[in-house]
Protein backbone atom coordinates (compact mmCIF):
# COMPACT_ATOMS: atom_id res chain seq x y z
CA UNK A 1 0.00 0.00 0.00
CA UNK A 2 2.94 2.30 0.58
CA UNK A 3 3.92 2.20 -3.09
CA UNK A 4 0.43 3.36 -4.13
CA UNK A 5 0.67 6.25 -1.70
CA UNK A 6 4.03 7.24 -3.16
CA UNK A 7 2.65 7.12 -6.69
CA UNK A 8 -0.78 8.73 -6.36
CA UNK A 9 -0.90 10.76 -3.13
CA UNK A 10 0.33 14.18 -4.03
CA UNK A 11 -0.99 17.69 -3.85
CA UNK A 12 -3.76 18.42 -6.36
CA UNK A 13 -1.75 21.48 -7.35
CA UNK A 14 0.99 19.24 -8.76
CA UNK A 15 -1.55 17.35 -10.86
CA UNK A 16 -3.09 20.67 -11.98
CA UNK A 17 0.31 22.01 -13.05
CA UNK A 18 1.08 18.84 -15.01
CA UNK A 19 -2.37 18.87 -16.64
CA UNK A 20 -2.03 22.58 -17.41
CA UNK A 21 1.30 22.03 -19.16
CA UNK A 22 -0.19 19.14 -21.14
CA UNK A 23 -3.25 21.18 -22.13
CA UNK A 24 -1.09 24.09 -23.29
CA UNK A 25 1.03 21.75 -25.40
CA UNK A 26 -2.09 20.10 -26.85
CA UNK A 27 -3.64 23.48 -27.63
CA UNK A 28 -0.47 24.70 -29.34
CA UNK A 29 -0.38 21.52 -31.38
CA UNK A 30 -4.01 22.01 -32.38
CA UNK A 31 -3.28 25.61 -33.36
CA UNK A 32 -0.51 24.35 -35.60
CA UNK A 33 -2.54 21.63 -37.34
CA UNK A 34 -6.15 22.74 -37.01
CA UNK A 35 -9.31 21.70 -35.20
CA UNK A 36 -11.04 19.86 -38.07
CA UNK A 37 -10.12 16.18 -37.97
CA UNK A 38 -9.96 13.59 -35.21
CA UNK A 39 -6.40 12.70 -36.17
CA UNK A 40 -5.34 16.23 -35.20
CA UNK A 41 -6.71 15.68 -31.70
CA UNK A 42 -5.00 12.28 -31.52
CA UNK A 43 -1.74 13.91 -32.50
CA UNK A 44 -2.16 16.74 -30.01
CA UNK A 45 -2.94 14.46 -27.06
CA UNK A 46 -0.13 12.06 -27.96
CA UNK A 47 2.44 14.85 -28.27
CA UNK A 48 1.29 16.46 -25.02
CA UNK A 49 1.41 13.12 -23.18
CA UNK A 50 4.87 12.30 -24.47
CA UNK A 51 6.19 15.76 -23.59
CA UNK A 52 4.82 15.61 -20.04
CA UNK A 53 6.17 12.07 -19.55
CA UNK A 54 9.61 13.23 -20.70
CA UNK A 55 9.41 16.18 -18.32
CA UNK A 56 8.49 13.77 -15.51
CA UNK A 57 11.46 11.56 -16.40
CA UNK A 58 13.72 14.62 -16.25
CA UNK A 59 12.35 15.41 -12.78
CA UNK A 60 12.90 11.77 -11.80
CA UNK A 61 16.54 11.94 -12.88
CA UNK A 62 16.96 15.09 -10.80
CA UNK A 63 15.23 13.41 -7.83
CA UNK A 64 17.66 10.51 -7.90
CA UNK A 65 20.67 12.85 -7.96
CA UNK A 66 21.73 13.02 -11.59
CA UNK A 67 22.45 16.75 -11.34
CA UNK A 68 24.10 16.84 -7.90
CA UNK A 69 27.52 17.34 -9.46
CA UNK A 70 26.37 20.58 -11.10
CA UNK A 71 24.77 21.82 -7.88
CA UNK A 72 27.94 21.05 -5.94
CA UNK A 73 30.12 22.87 -8.47
CA UNK A 74 27.92 25.98 -8.20
CA UNK A 75 28.00 25.78 -4.40
CA UNK A 76 31.81 25.86 -4.51
CA UNK A 77 31.75 29.46 -5.78
CA UNK A 78 30.79 30.76 -2.35
CA UNK A 79 33.50 31.93 -0.02
CA UNK A 80 32.31 29.68 2.82
CA UNK A 81 31.84 26.02 2.01
CA UNK A 82 28.91 24.26 3.62
CA UNK A 83 29.94 20.78 2.49
CA UNK A 84 33.27 19.04 2.77
CA UNK A 85 33.08 17.18 -0.53
CA UNK A 86 30.70 15.95 -3.23
CA UNK A 87 29.69 12.90 -1.20
CA UNK A 88 28.58 15.02 1.76
CA UNK A 89 26.68 17.32 -0.59
CA UNK A 90 24.96 14.36 -2.30
CA UNK A 91 23.96 12.77 1.01
CA UNK A 92 22.51 16.04 2.32
CA UNK A 93 20.52 16.54 -0.87
CA UNK A 94 19.32 12.91 -0.81
CA UNK A 95 17.95 13.32 2.70
CA UNK A 96 16.21 16.54 1.70
CA UNK A 97 14.67 14.94 -1.42
CA UNK A 98 13.39 11.89 0.47
CA UNK A 99 11.32 14.08 2.78
CA UNK A 100 9.33 15.47 -0.16
CA UNK A 101 8.28 12.18 -1.72
CA UNK A 102 8.13 11.29 -5.38
CA UNK A 103 7.16 14.69 -6.72
CA UNK A 104 7.79 13.58 -10.31
CA UNK A 105 4.93 11.05 -10.33
CA UNK A 106 2.07 13.47 -11.14
CA UNK A 107 3.81 14.31 -14.41
CA UNK A 108 4.18 10.65 -15.31
CA UNK A 109 0.56 9.86 -14.41
CA UNK A 110 -0.91 12.85 -16.27
CA UNK A 111 1.33 12.16 -19.26
CA UNK A 112 0.19 8.53 -19.34
CA UNK A 113 -3.45 9.64 -19.24
CA UNK A 114 -2.92 12.04 -22.15
CA UNK A 115 -1.03 9.39 -24.10
CA UNK A 116 -3.81 6.87 -23.45
CA UNK A 117 -6.39 9.43 -24.58
CA UNK A 118 -4.46 9.88 -27.82
CA UNK A 119 -4.36 6.11 -28.29
CA UNK A 120 -8.11 5.81 -27.66
CA UNK A 121 -8.75 8.55 -30.21
CA UNK A 122 -6.60 6.60 -32.66
CA UNK A 123 -8.64 3.42 -32.38
CA UNK A 124 -11.88 5.32 -32.61
CA UNK A 125 -13.38 5.19 -29.13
Amino acid sequence: MDILNRIFRHSPIRYAVAAGIALVIAFLSLLRTGFDLRIYYMDAFSVAGAAVILLGLLFMAAYFGAFDTFGYSFSMWRATRRYKDLYAYSEAKKEKRQKGGWTFMPFLVVGAVFLLTGLLLRIGL
